[in-house]
């Protein structure tokens, strides 16, 4: 193959792409060792599991307030003191892990039936203090049971803290597989807050919706669900980093599961104005998008924005190799028998119209025999040439075959004279049969 052949659109567009990651890769490795070494701080932590309460109460840090404030709380409270006992609990919770671990059960069987009160801000202490608990492990399974009434709760309400709140707390457990077939009904709902949320509750609504593509059975519902034509918008540069993060993840499961050989064995049909359309269709201006985030000022950005854009760029070029093949073409690859004698291809034989080529040793002459004609071995080369490969006994006789074996191969047949068939191009004329003696004349030299 000659070096011009190798520039295509394809390979230009994958080692600038290439070389864009390398780059971006080796740019964020460099900040990170010119930057100052981490000092960790032991209430960081803390402030960041809260950070919708950013002022920590002051008795969250007494010893036993976990126990008091959980005894003192009662359904008839007034909704002022619900709140402020909910929030102390999700602080003790994050603060003191120790003391949390001895709750019981009923402990968070207390504070999950907040769900239901009827003021929203409420119920979104009570997600913010049942997801406090699911740092310690055995109250993870226990508040796996709350997942159908928590999803219920951010598809029913329209509260932006309640949607993050009850969003972060499903992205942070197992979901069973018994609850898709809810979250299959919910699709429409999701894509709402997608795009009327603020970016507290995109960003989780996108994690959830990257979690749901991974189930084959929820992928095409994604794809065919309604969405606006400003649906691009939310790849606008100006948008906060871990939003566009989460977005270009998300576009990257849709990516990978149209993909699978499962969900491409089915014709599927799209709406107009389809999520699938408006990432993946002919006319969509995803591409344009896309390119505009390489330029952002966030390397993780940059680097999911440039994986993203060769993905796609590769499968269009894959689907228009394909697409233009005749029907029923052959597409398979080659063998990966490797070529005798270290050759880069495998020379075929053709040879006048024969039904077989016999290998007969009855007679001792160690001939190959077809239904009349002699065919001696083909003659040898040095490993330097490139006309023919060196057979394992050129220049000496073949082992006779004992008994009646008689083998059979099947030949092409082309032309007229036996020819070695290049897939470069080139065709290696066989030299022409010789006699027994000077077989025996040159083994003699």
């Amino acid at each position: 193959m000659k070096y011009y052949e190798l520039i295509t659109a394809k390979n230009v567009v994958a080692a600038a792409t290439g070389a864009g990651a390398i780059y971006l890769l080796a740019k964020t490795l460099l900040a990170a060792l010119r930057s100052p070494s981490f000092k960790s701080e032991p209430r960081d932590l803390a402030r960041f599991s809260v950070e919708y309460h950013p002022a920590p109460c002051a008795r969250a840090t007494v010893p036993g307030e976990l126990r008091r404030t959980l005894q003192s709380l009662k359904p008839n409270l007034d909704g002022s003191s619900k709140k402020a006992a909910l929030h102390t609990i999700t602080q003790c919770v994050f603060l003191k892990e120790s003391e949390a671990s001895t709750c019981t059960y009923d402990d968070i069987k207390l504070v999950a039936s907040f769900l239901d009160d009827p003021e929203k801000v409420i119920k979104t202490e009570a997600l913010n203090a049942l997801r406090a608990f699911t740092n310690i492990w055995k109250f993870k399974i226990k508040i796996q049971e709350y997942i159908p009434k928590i999803i219920e709760l951010v598809a029913l309400n329209w509260d932006s803290n309640l949607h993050a709140a009850g969003l972060r707390l499903i992205n942070g457990l197992q979901i069973p597989d018994c609850v898709y077939p809810m979250l299959k009904g919910l699709i429409p709902n999701f894509m709402e807050i997608l795009l009327m949320a603020d970016a507290s509750a995109k960003v989780q609504v996108l994690k959830l919706l990257s979690t749901m593509a991974k189930k084959e059975d929820l992928l095409y519902d994604i794809m065919n669900c309604q969405v606006p034509p400003e649906f691009l918008s939310l790849f606008q540069p100006s948008l906060p980093g871990n939003l566009l993060y989460e977005m270009l993840v998300f576009v990257e499961r849709l990516n990978e599961g149209r993909l699978t050989r499962q969900y491409q064995s089915i014709h599927r049909q799209y709406n107009n104005f389809s999520l699938h359309n408006i990432l993946f269709g002919e006319n969509s201006r995803l591409s344009d998008r896309l390119l505009a985030l390489i330029i952002h000022p966030e390397e993780e950005v940059q680097i999911q924005a440039c994986k993203v854009i060769l993905s796609l760029r590769l499968n269009k070029e894959e689907s228009n190799v394909i697409s233009s093949l005749p029907f029923n073409a052959d597409i398979s690859s080659h063998s990966n028998e490797p070529a005798p004698c270290g050759l880069p291809f495998r020379p075929r034989i053709t040879s006048s119209p024969v039904p077989n080529v016999i290998v007969d040793a009855s007679s001792g002459g160690n001939q190959l025999v077809d239904s009349g004609s002699n065919f001696q071995p083909l003659q040898g080369t040095n490993d330097t040439s490139h006309s023919a490969c060196p057979l394992q006994n050129a220049g000496q006789n073949f082992q006779a075959v004992t008994g009646n074996n008689v083998i059979s191969h099947p030949v092409d047949t082309i032309n007229s004279n036996p020819v070695l068939v290049d897939p470069a191009g080139a065709f290696l004329p066989i030299p022409t049969a010789f006699s027994n003696e000077d077989s025996e004349g040159s083994d003699n030299q």
